[in-house]
């Protein structure tokens, strides 16, 4: 499948787990030889129940990965690109972009063409940047998660399947679909689809213009919320991988301890209404309100409803995250009740979206710059001791506080660059 002594290599890949899986999947999109799908195959034969979630680490990597290239591509052009291929190819990959532009990266992400050259030669043709982000989630999720799923539905069975035959699959539907589309491309079923992908992309192109000319800008935003996202994604894929290996005992151990030595009566106090102010039951209560005056007195319906489903997002990826993981919760005696696993905290998890969203809304409205610090030194110093009073009144692990401020930041990061692409803000500098 990819012309390596797979055996070997994965055996001394799979021991640096999710964090090298993001890595390798990270640089393979823009200078690396190495696909990651040995990586994941290796990860998920290991543990195939978590094979959807390796899918997903190397679909994030390979994307933000792919953008890295597309910068290198822009920044260094077409001598970089040069060394990567002959010139032969080169002029091959400029003759499918001049024909199919950005929607070239969509092939190269799914079969096994290198896609590498596809992500520095984006940047050097200029293809739009909303196009190339496009084609890469879509063709490598596609990709990934059908490696995923097989191995989640077959283990180790599905790993000589995916090895030999794969690439030959992705190969065959691509030149499936060209060929029924080459048949067919006359008939009045394919004009009409033909019609209706031209009006759809059209309305697309104008919808792009109106809401997402903020991707043209020089605005660090994107970099900015993607950074965080990406840093989120590795320290929680660490944290994770630790769980896993059962190496996260002795630290957790050690700071539970310390934490225990300044149990007070008084302190214990202050502890359980910190934590109440993290509860889903306020969180949800503030929501509400926050709702009805943004819908009401500002009209503002799509932050409104941003609000509601930061929070109601970052709760239900909670639930499922703990039920992948199903970390018990720690055996000492806690001083307050809390049902269901430990990893990662709800608490600290969705506190860290949804009152750092509050603090992302008071910077996208404000122009006082002593408001929009105050108000963010405020929320992040209460999501801190809202992660501390976990620990402190022995419901979780400090890992899992950790862990949940990394879901969390990733989840806020997300949700902040999907409501800008739809209502790009003016104040943010």
């Amino acid at each position: 499948m990819f012309g390596l002594d797979w055996h070997s290599l994965s055996e001394a890949l799979v021991a640096y787990g999710s964090i090298g899986l993001l890595i390798v999947a990270f640089a393979e999109s823009s200078f690396f030889p190495i696909p990651p799908d040995i990586l994941l195959i290796g990860l998920s034969v290991n543990r195939p129940g978590l094979a959807l979630w390796y899918a997903a680490i190397t679909t994030g990597g390979s994307v933000i990965g792919g953008l890295f290239g597309y910068f290198l591509g822009v920044k260094a052009g077409r001598p970089l690109l040069s060394k990567l291929v002959s010139a032969k190819r080169l002029q091959k990959v400029e003759e499918l972009f001049a024909r199919y532009g950005g929607w070239a990266v969509a092939v190269a992400g799914f079969t096994p063409i290198p896609y590498k050259i596809f992500t520095v030669a984006s940047g050097i043709f200029r293809i739009r940047k909303r196009v190339f982000v496009l084609a890469s989630l879509v063709s490598r999720g596609a990709r990934f998660f059908f490696e995923g799923f097989l191995l989640f539905a077959a283990g180790a069975r599905a790993q000589e399947f995916i090895t030999k035959y794969f690439e030959l699959i992705t190969i065959g539907l691509v030149l499936a679909f060209t060929l029924i589309y080459v048949v067919l491309r006359h008939t009045p079923a394919v004009s009409l689809g033909r019609n209706l992908w031209t009006t759809g992309k059209t309305k697309l192109e104008n919808f792009y213009s109106r809401r997402l000319a903020w991707l043209n800008q020089n605005t660090p935003l994107l970099p900015a919320a993607t950074l965080v996202a990406s840093v989120c994604l590795l320290v929680f894929a660490s944290l994770a991988e630790e769980l896993l290996e059962n190496e996260l005992e002795p630290f957790d151990v050690a700071v539970s301890q310390a934490v225990a030595a300044f149990h007070r009566p008084a302190l214990t106090a202050v502890m359980k209404s910190v934590t109440v102010i993290g509860s889903p039951a306020v969180m949800t209560g503030i929501a509400v309100i926050l709702w009805l005056c943004l819908t009401l007195t500002r009209k503002r319906s799509l932050e409104a409803l941003t609000v509601v489903l930061v929070l109601a997002g970052a709760g239900m990826t909670n639930e499922v995250l703990k039920n992948v993981f199903h970390r018990i919760r720690p055996e000492l005696a806690p001083l307050v009740p809390a049902p269901g696993y430990s990893f990662p905290s709800g608490h600290a998890m969705m506190s860290t979206a949804f009152y750092g969203f509050l603090a992302y809304l008071v910077f996208r409205h404000s122009s006082s710059p002593v408001t929009r610090w105050a108000f963010s030194c405020l929320a992040a110093l209460l999501v801190l001791a809202i992660g501390f009073s976990r620990v402190y009144l022995g419901v979780h692990y400090p890992s899992d506080v950790l862990a949940g401020f990394a879901a969390g930041g990733f989840w806020l990061a997300s949700s902040i660059l999907c409501l800008e692409l739809l209502q790009p803000s003016q104040n943010i500098v």
